[in-house]
């Protein structure tokens, strides 16, 4: 009996709902339609660069071996507390958060030492530079 209703739910969706949908569609590109949607909340379209470091960063176990060579250790209570895992994190949930972490990104040096004791082989100097980057163009 499951059968039946499933293929007559797909049915109505192929002769009905979809193409009502298309007629009722707001104009404009996908790419459009999320800007006008979201643009203002602070949320923009992932490039390329950005979705390659975001997969490069969620290799992240935060585990906390990179810190043990990392100059942040000598940095401010205030940046040491926040550190690059939570620059990290803000990163992969909002990029409006981002400036947030800017003391902590600008705090590390880019030496790379972090890069040799990351146990999921995460290339976190490159990442910093780039968040850095997007951290320095926002408005």
């Amino acid at each position: 009996m499951a059968r039946p209703a499933a293929l007559a739910y797909l049915a109505w969706r192929a002769l009905f709902a979809h193409p009502a949908k298309k007629l009722f569609r707001q104009p404009g590109t996908g790419l459009e339609r999320f800007t006008q949607s979201y643009v203002s909340e602070g949320l923009v379209p992932t490039r390329l660069a950005d979705r390659e470091v975001g997969e490069a960063a969620a290799a992240c176990i935060a585990c906390g071996l990179c810190e043990t060579g990392c100059e942040l250790a000598g940095a401010a209570p205030a940046v040491r507390a926040l550190g690059l895992h939570a620059a990290f994190r803000l990163y992969s949930r909002n990029l409006a958060e981002l400036p947030l972490a800017a003391p902590a990104l600008e705090a590390c040096g880019g030496c790379a030492g972090c890069d040799a004791l990351c146990p999921t082989g995460v290339p976190i100097a490159r990442i910093v530079r780039h968040l850095r980057g997007l951290v320095s163009s926002a408005p």
